[in-house]
């Protein structure tokens, strides 16, 4: 063969030959040795909102040698190997995604790490090791209660970070730095009449309070750091009322919209919390965020079949808020007479859904009872819904022998939705209503019926 042909064969060979080894290398790998652990088990997981996810299993061999490797990058935040044991290390994922990291010592996870082929994993277990040793002065210094120390060595670890930041600001840790951060409050202003301003540094303190979270860096979401961030601003800087929380909610969701991953996390958070919440109202908070942001355009990544069942149970809700009017209920009383809710005249209504057969409901019911006698000349009045059809008798009878003088209704001839309606998963459940049957308080235990009456009242005096 002509020596022209063959070095055109063996340039074409190389080029195959490079072409798929390019192909086929990993996007990212991460090795490990672990000096003592041997022939067990590794996870790989990274930290999303308040929990934690494993992604990925790896086999260590016999020298403690393992690896995480594959053909996509890594979304970017702050990761974890955990062993068998549960114990774990944090490390960061960024540019930077073929690196290794050798622990000499299983029980020293910051100061017998070594980082190769990562600067930013170098320096933040030099930030590791540092705080570490930071920590064990102030230890000290509390046994003294040594305050003014441990202000200074607090100051030292804030100097430290904020060094970091300026030499590295481009780096992740920076941001997670900054994440972190509390607003600094400056002397309070004077009021007009010369006295100081009070509410100043609690106002200025939440109006600042995630200035320095960046909301267009989606891998703050797969940190530690902006659950806390998040949840704080709507647990402790937000009045516990549901319509401040919906203007908090908006807020967040609004600085969100700068990143997809960060909107898809706090609007999913804020939803999930709030359905979830055990504190009476809270789901006005749910309903809103499903109307304002479940749209197939908005909720990218919740299936048509998700989506629907979210919507379904906003809806579902919407109509037995607290604050709005009740639902129509007409249904026929003991006699087959029709009684409509809202026809009852009285100052407060109580809507009482329980069952004769149900065996907490025969604890609760006398309970009302005894209360409803002690109440009833005052304008107040039971409308006490039978939840159970099956037998229509014993429910009379029951009604009968217990001398239940409100008044009793049951849907007798199934014509009623109100399980559905009224969101009846259980029994009892029991509903406040004012004089012009406006839901005040659901979903409430019996003991907080009266309390929940006399703030209403008061309320009412104040005004």
């Amino acid at each position: 063969m002509p020596k022209t042909k063959l070095f055109t064969l063996c340039f074409f060979i190389f080029i195959i030959i490079s072409i798929s080894a390019y192909a086929s290398a990993p996007k990212h790998k991460i090795s490990f040795n672990i000096k003592g652990l041997q022939n067990t088990l590794c996870f790989m997981g990274c930290h999303y909102g308040d929990k934690d996810y494993i992604q990925d299993t790896a086999k260590v061999d016999d020298k403690g040698n393992f690896e995480f490797s594959g053909d996509k990058e890594l979304d970017g935040g702050i990761y974890f190997i955990m062993l068998k044991s549960r114990k774990y290390f944090e490390f960061i994922v960024d540019k930077e995604q073929k690196f290794s990291i050798h622990v000499t010592d299983t029980n020293d996870f910051v100061g017998a790490v070594k980082v190769t082929g990562s600067d930013e994993n170098a320096f933040f277990y030099a930030y590791l090791n540092y705080v570490t040793q930071q920590h064990a002065v102030i230890e000290k210094y509390q046994k003294d209660n040594n305050q003014s120390q441990i202000d200074t060595v607090n100051e030292k670890v804030k100097r430290y970070k904020e060094d970091f930041e300026k030499k590295h600001p481009d780096m992740f840790l920076s941001k997670v730095f900054k994440a972190a951060e509390d607003p600094v409050i400056p002397s309070s202003p004077k009021l007009a009449n010369g006295k100081v301003d009070s509410t100043f540094p609690f106002r200025y303190y939440k109006s600042h309070f995630l200035d320095d979270v960046d909301f267009s860096d989606g891998r703050l979401v797969r940190s530690p750091v902006l659950h806390p961030r998040i949840k704080d601003y709507l647990t402790r800087l937000t009045v516990q009322q549901p319509d401040s929380i919906i203007v908090a909610a908006d807020y967040l969701v609004a600085k969100a919209k700068a990143n997809k991953e960060m909107f898809k996390y706090i609007v999913a958070y804020i939803t999930s919390a709030y359905e979830a919440s055990n504190i009476m109202g809270m789901d006005k908070v749910f309903v809103h965020m499903v109307k304002k942001y479940y749209t197939p355009d908005l909720a990218y990544w919740v299936s048509a079949s998700q989506m629907e069942r979210i919507q379904e149970r906003a809806t579902q809700l919407d109509p037995i808020l607290v604050g709005k009017y009740v639902p129509e209920l007409v249904l026929p009383d003991t006699s087959n007479i029709m009684r409509a809710l809202d026809s009852v005249k009285a100052r407060y209504t109580i809507l009482y859904f329980w069952d004769y057969d149900c065996g907490f409901c025969q604890k609760e019911t006398p309970k009302l009872i005894k209360w409803y006698d002690s109440v009833k000349d005052e304008g107040i009045e039971v409308y006490a819904v039978e939840t159970n059809e099956a037998n229509i008798n014993k429910w009379k009878e029951y009604v009968r022998e217990h001398k239940l003088d409100w008044i009793n209704v049951a849907d007798v001839f199934r014509t009623s939705n109100m399980h559905q309606q009224f969101d009846i998963t259980s029994t009892p459940v029991i509903f406040v209503l004012d004089e012009f049957k406006t839901i005040i308080a659901k979903k409430i235990d019996m003991e907080d019926i009266n309390k929940i009456i006399k703030n209403d009242m008061q309320k009412h005096q104040t005004k």
